[in-house]
């Protein structure tokens, strides 16, 4: 599946609205923060129809999952091209075995959950809280692919470099490296170890770079682990192929309506996520030529000096490129 779907729930006291755009969305929050709420209401509708007193508007299927009998993976695998809604009853979600079910499905996927799901690659753009004005309901975006952590105000932050703590270890660290130089860039090779290395270390004036694409359940350590530090700058950007398509250096046919609406191009049963699909497309629009041929294992000139440099510099936030 693939797409944006906008999706109206409500009956005659409660009316839920939101957007669904990639093939896994995590809603977070406490007890009776109207998550659960949503759920019954769907699944009213999903037995009674009309009947419910429940009006669902969406272009596709809305789902509910309910273990009646039956072994969960049968169940899921017989729903297709659906939005399915999973509560945080069902422990499977924070199974490989859940996860290798999404990897290869054509549903999207709404999880409810208070707990990372540490198997599935979610972004940081689609972790959702419940807000509530007055009958509406409306999932609110938690997490951002920017932050500034300061203890102190800014006129008086410390003139000190800062150092670079990095996800990567292949191509986004060659860029770094070779722009920023290799005694202030670190790689944590692999987000798991990011907010432990931070958590160990004393790190001050450090500027933190991984892939939002799929760092939805590593972001909730990462913000408690740089609480209370000084001068700490977060950054997930969608990853550094998006990075690079974004800057322009790279052309390919319809790559501005690519960027603006991915979700339109993106099917989830082929790329697990967004920064596979970025990764795949860099790769074909690059592939035939030495100069700007791009692979993860090793980045090639092309990308890290004169304009192009600049170029992929230009897409971040001003903060990072002070460090210059």
């Amino acid at each position: 599946m693939l797409g944006k779907h906008h999706i109206i729930v409500e009956s005659k006291r409660l009316k839920y609205e939101f957007d669904i755009k990639r093939n896994i969305t995590v809603v977070l929050g406490d007890s009776a923060t109207g998550k659960t709420t949503l759920i019954d209401m769907l699944s009213s509708y999903g037995r009674f129809s009309e009947g419910s007193g429940i009006r669902v508007e969406s272009d596709v299927p809305c789902v509910v999952y309910s273990q009646s009998g039956g072994d969960w993976r049968t169940i899921l695998e017989n729903i297709h091209s659906s939005i399915i809604f999973i509560d945080e009853d069902y422990s499977f979600v924070f199974s490989e075995d859940f996860a290798a079910l999404v990897k290869d499905s054509t549903d999207y996927f709404v999880i409810i959950t208070r707990r990372p799901l540490y198997n599935l690659p979610y972004s940081v753009n689609e972790i959702y809280g419940i807000r509530t004005s007055g009958k509406y309901h409306f999932p609110e975006q938690i997490y951002h692919e920017f932050y500034k952590i300061y203890d102190m105000n800014d006129e008086n932050q410390s003139d000190d470099k800062y150092t670079f703590y990095l996800e990567d270890s292949r191509a986004g660290y060659d860029f770094y490296k070779n722009v920023f130089g290799d005694k202030i860039c670190r790689s944590f090779d692999g987000n798991s170890n990011i907010s432990k290395v931070l958590n160990d270390e004393a790190v001050d004036n450090a500027i933190v770079i991984a892939d939002g694409a799929a760092f939805g359940a590593f972001i909730e350590d990462l913000i408690n682990v740089t609480d209370g530090k000084s001068n700490i700058i977060i950054y997930l950007p969608e990853s550094f192929e998006w990075l690079v398509l974004k800057s322009g250096i790279v052309e390919y046919e319809g790559l501005g309506d690519i960027l603006d609406a991915p979700e339109r191009f993106i099917r989830s049963e082929e790329y697990f996520s967004w920064e596979r699909y970025f990764t795949a497309l860099l790769q074909h629009a690059t592939e035939g030529d030495p100069v700007r041929r791009y692979s993860k294992l090793k980045l090639v000139p092309f990308y890290y000096t004169g304009s192009n440099r600049d170029a992929i510099l230009s897409v971040m936030p001003e903060e990072i490129r002070m460090n210059l």
